[in-house]
């Protein structure tokens, strides 16, 4: 029979509940001289102890991942909630829902009996392994070089003042300077169909690798004023296939040509990234 198939035994019920707080006085008492006698009971208890911190741990990350980027567009492109209309002569009625006592009870239960299955789970594992990568939170999760490109971004697009090192006004010296310094040709797209103006450029490096961004800042529409990048490099032949992903708060689009890789950036309230995206793909 596996561990994931073996039923706990009484002691480790009893020393759960232990741990979760859920027992009596009397019962508590009970527990601690039996923690203080038995070495057996005293690694047991360690044990779902390590485990059940673990399980809130690794709960409290998962609920630090960034919204989906699709949910975010859902969200933003949502037609707004029609206004209740009050017939005349009509009463209002009260459908606000009141649980009952044994309603909240029971729903307090199972939030319990997740939580600590979670935590028995993970510190039950014989070989002291992490938790498959469907638990797996990003503090656990290896850096990458778009976590640069995200970090140079926020860095930056915070510093009005000292947001690009060449401005706008000097678009044959960015042409020649971020060539020579990626080694990648490009041109700088005109986005103004898309409320985007040009700003200027920066040399940066992403994972070991000389990058240049070119930044924009939205003239039109909810969010005039935001700052929007659009960076490349020597191309990463992992990165064939396009990227969408939201890392904090910052959005991105990234894809690659045989000979660079392009990432546009913005802040995750960008509902419009991909098509910004595909029109820069046309004119870069």
């Amino acid at each position: 029979m596996t561990m994931a198939n073996k039923e706990p035994s009484a002691i480790e019920r009893r020393l759960s509940a232990f741990v979760d707080s859920q027992v009596s006085d009397t019962e508590r008492q009970d527990v601690e001289s039996l923690l203080v006698n038995d070495p057996h009971a005293r690694a047991l208890h360690d044990d779902l102890k390590r485990g059940s911190q673990t399980g809130r741990l690794l709960l409290e990350e998962m609920l630090k991942e960034p919204v989906p980027l699709d949910l975010v567009r859902s969200i933003k492109n949502a037609p707004l909630p029609r206004k209740a209309v009050r017939l005349p002569g009509s009463t209002r009625r009260n459908r606000a829902f009141r649980p009952s006592g044994l309603q909240a009870l029971s729903a307090c239960a199972l939030t319990l009996l997740v939580g600590g299955s979670l935590g028995y789970m993970i510190g039950a594992r014989p070989d002291g392994s992490r938790p498959p990568q469907a638990l797996a939170s990003p503090a656990f999760q290896q850096r990458d070089w778009l976590d640069d490109i995200v970090s140079h971004f926020r860095l930056y697009s915070r510093q009005q003042n000292r947001l690009v090192e060449i401005g706008a006004d000097r678009p044959a010296d960015i042409l020649e300077w971020l060539t020579t310094g990626t080694g990648v040709g490009f041109r700088i797209p005109d986005l103004t169909d898309s409320g985007l103006a040009f700003v200027g450029a920066r040399l940066v490096t992403a994972e070991n690798t000389p990058t240049g961004i070119l930044f924009y800042r939205r003239t039109t529409g909810d969010n005039e004023g935001d700052i929007l990048a659009l960076t490349f490099s020597r191309a990463r032949p992992e990165t064939a296939k396009p990227i969408e992903d939201i890392r904090l708060d910052t959005s991105l689009v990234s894809w690659s040509t045989p000979l660079a890789t392009y990432v546009i950036v913005a802040p995750s309230s960008a509902a419009d990234l991909d098509e910004i995206a595909a029109k820069a793909a046309g004119l870069i």
